[in-house]
């Protein structure tokens, strides 16, 4: 027996964010009791005195890994469930809130694609975009189409940039 498609999935978008955290030096909560459509926290660490503690500073994230997106020149292009498409937007509603965001894993649409291992090393064979949703809620029932700029690559540096801009206030 193995485990469904859809988990497999999740598991390896799971890798790639824990991957890209622990380079960029940055905490991370991947598991909360519930789930209401938030799945993680980056939290950065400062170091004070002799100790390292969370900075207080948070960036919540919503998780997609898909087979079905499309390249254009300069987006990605994703239909994300109309569900979460609102949840995020509602997240987004107040300036209290936390800030999240949507990171989709774009991986091949063979399995056997997905992931290479090799002696010289561990390869996710997909790459993993941010996007911050905004705006009002869609009245589709289905999904919402959004594009994703390809510099919003989510990548080590531009987690740190992510969470500098947070921390000062600033949109991402």
């Amino acid at each position: 027996m193995s485990i469904t498609q859809q988990h497999t999935q999740e598991q390896l978008s799971r890798a790639y964010v824990m991957a890209v955290a622990g380079d960029a030096g940055i905490n991370l909560l991947v598991s909360r009791e519930h789930d209401y459509g938030i799945d993680g926290t980056f939290r950065p660490v400062r170091i004070i005195g002799s100790r390292r503690v969370e900075s207080g500073i948070a960036l919540d994230f919503q998780l997609k890994c898909t087979t079905r997106w499309e390249e254009q020149e300069t987006c990605i292009i994703y239909d994300c469930e109309a569900d979460t498409y609102n949840g995020l937007v509602s997240q987004d509603s107040t300036e209290e809130a936390t800030r999240c965001m949507l990171l989709v894993l774009c991986l091949p649409d063979t399995r056997e694609d997905w992931l290479r291992v090799t002696v010289d090393g561990l390869a996710v064979n997909g790459c993993c975009y941010w996007y911050r949703v905004m705006g009002e809620p869609t009245e589709n029932t289905a999904s919402r189409r959004i594009r994703i700029p390809k510099e919003q690559l989510f990548t080590c540096g531009c987690l740190n940039d992510l969470m500098r801009r947070v921390q000062e206030g600033q949109t991402l």
